[in-house]
């Protein structure tokens, strides 16, 4: 990925709308792209048998209507719902900052110096995937715990055992010691859904154990909302009321089937909650099982949205923004630029359908890369690498951002807009996909103020500016009444 980094006055950023909106995920426990996994899921689906797949036929037996009551919706469901109480490892107490007179007092509730601190509790919920006890649960639920607890629907009791955890979908794998015969949930398909089907959500908000809430899918598609770094999830939203301890709990269909992971709530107003689409956690549960972690498909490029000039649709197509040396893509012949159009002859939406889609197939997989050049097409053929670590990657940027003149790899300093040169001012014109302009969001009809701090007047202003300054570039532009700033900085 690319080093670069984006500032602004704006909410431009997934984290500074996480920021915005006050999100949170919804475990007890926590810590803190539009992609389509529809094929995926359907082979993982056809390749194994850990769970129960639904045909969208009611689990309800005889003349259930929805209408009237989900009352045998929630009685067949909920056996089939479990909750989790995961503890975290103990630590000494910190007396340090604490008035002495208070020592006496908190060593009443073995708060004192050099004393071990309760142990950290979280709250989550789950559900059963197999009848020996394999329960799927959030990541952020289990990670970092010592001793989960998992209680059923009937008051049993269960010692849960991670078996695997992915945290760039939220999704973690426990296996029930000792379970047998229990009551399982049958898992739908999240592509086919709607917004505004009904959905229902059961598990345990606030820690109230078995509780039942309906609503609608109010939106597909949200990304990660900047709640995880690199995150590959896809949110479902629902209006049906979720909060904190209903992590991990299942988001049901009208037909009694899991279309979604209960994961993340808003912290502004009421009716936003969020969901991990089934049909993405299908393609992450068997490695779960299988080896406990994710292994990843990569091409190793950078990217970014393009949005559209006013009035105009956008153009579907994963504009490629910087492509790494000597990785698969860079094998294949991709460049900066290059619109990726569709993969093995079918359509990609955008930059991050692209990445899903990737992400998702086996690493050694040969692809065919349809790509759009400046107007001609052209078919790459490339081998999928695998997913690097997050430090592997980290050290991969500073590697590209270490190069001198990476901003301009021909030494020639260019913005990548049209401009005109109009009363002392430079207006842009056009933005070439996947340029520096791009990368930095500019839009048609912006107004050039400065760049690198020196004000640009002329056309000839605009590469003299960039020149000064051959790893950053820090731009201000007058927007529609208001000054808006962004730069990209590679050292």
């Amino acid at each position: 990925m690319s080093s670069s980094t984006i500032r602004s006055r704006r909410l431009r950023s997934p984290q500074a709308l996480l920021a915005f909106l006050g999100l949170t995920t919804i475990g007890g426990a926590a810590v803190a792209l539009s992609t389509n996994h529809a094929e995926a899921a359907g082979e993982v689906a056809a390749a194994n048998s850990l769970w129960r797949e639904g045909s969208g036929a009611p689990v309800v037996g005889g003349e259930f209507d929805p209408r009237r009551s989900l009352a045998p919706l929630v009685k067949e469901l909920a056996p089939a719902v479990v909750n989790i109480r995961a503890y975290g490892k103990r630590q000494q107490f910190d007396a340090q900052g604490i008035d002495p007179r208070m020592l006496p007092f908190l060593e009443q509730f073995n708060m004192g110096p050099g004393m071990e601190a309760p142990p950290q509790q979280g709250i989550g919920s789950g559900f059963v995937l197999t009848a020996d006890g394999l329960v799927v649960t959030n990541h952020h639920v289990v990670n970092g715990t010592e001793r989960l607890e998992v209680k059923l629907h009937d008051g049993r009791m269960f010692k849960g055992k991670v078996l695997g955890s992915d945290p760039l979908t939220d999704i973690a794998l426990v296996q029930l010691e000792g379970a047998s015969g229990l009551k399982t949930a049958t898992l739908g398909n999240s592509t086919s859904l709607s917004v505004g089907d009904w959905v229902m959500a059961i598990g345990s908000p606030m820690g109230l154990e078995q509780t039942a809430t309906a609503g609608i899918v109010s939106a597909k598609g949200r990304g990660s909302l900047g709640l995880y770094a690199n995150s590959y999830i896809d949110f479902l939203q629902t209006d049906a009321s979720i909060a904190p301890g209903s992590s991990g709990g299942p988001l049901f269909n009208m037909a009694g089937e899991v279309v979604g992971i209960n994961t993340a709530v808003g912290g502004v107003g009421r009716g936003l909650g969020f969901a991990v689409p089934i049909d993405q956690a299908k393609t992450v549960i068997p490695q779960l099982k299988s080896s406990g972690k994710v292994v990843r498909g990569w091409l190793g490029i950078s990217g970014r949205e393009i949005e559209p000039a006013v009035g105009r649709a956008p153009e579907s197509g994963a504009v490629v923004g910087a492509v790494q040396e000597g990785t698969p893509a860079a094998q294949a012949g991709l460049r900066a630029g290059d619109r990726v159009v569709a993969v093995n002859g079918r359509e990609v939406v955008n930059f991050s359908d692209l990445r899903g889609r990737i992400a998702d197939t086996q690493p050694g997989s040969k692809v065919i890369l349809s790509v759009d050049r400046g107007g001609k097409k052209l078919d790459l053929n490339a081998t999928i690498g695998k997913l690097p670590s997050e430090e592997e990657l980290m050290r991969s940027a500073r590697r590209m951002g270490s190069d001198k003149g990476k901003l301009f790899p021909d030494g020639q300093p260019r913005l990548g807009a049209q401009v005109e040169a109009k009363d002392g001012s430079l207006t842009v014109r056009g933005v070439a996909p996947g340029s520096l302009a791009d990368e930095l969001g500019l839009r048609e009809g912006d107004v050039l103020k400065t760049i690198n701090g020196q004000p640009v007047q002329q056309v000839g202003d605009v590469a003299s500016a960039l020149a000064s300054d051959d790893g950053k570039v820090a731009v201000e532009v007058q927007r529609g009444g208001s000054t808006h700033s962004a730069m990209i900085e590679r050292r």
